[in-house]
């Protein structure tokens, strides 16, 4: 039951932040902050260091390979911070990261 719960939980997490970006886009911080709050949220269902480990791991080489395809001309944010990225886009790829692998646990279970 808990496995169902967490992927549930997992899953609305993932809408509210899609859903976040698609409303808050342009207000970087508020967003930043937004997201921060759903990760920790993410993060803290099974507190797993593991879990952490790939949060940050992902979140900083994804936001690198977006700022390569940036620098190359591949496309660009109409509201970039940092090495042509919004800091927002750090965080959530750290949250796509995590609930890829749960997606992936729950269809190899």
């Amino acid at each position: 039951m808990k496995q169902i719960t967490n992927q549930i939980f997992t899953g609305l997490i993932a809408i509210a932040s899609l859903i976040s970006v698609a409303f808050l886009w342009k207000q970087n911080f508020i967003l930043l902050i937004t997201l921060m709050f759903l990760a920790t949220l993410m993060l803290l269902m099974n507190k797993s260091k593991q879990e952490l480990k790939t949060f940050i791991f992902c979140s900083f080489f994804g936001a690198i390979a977006e700022a390569f395809a940036i620098m190359f001309g591949a496309w660009n944010y109409g509201n970039p911070d940092i090495i042509g990225v919004p800091i927002w886009l750090i965080i959530l790829w750290g949250i796509a990261s995590i609930f890829i692998v749960r997606v992936y646990l729950l269809f190899k279970n």
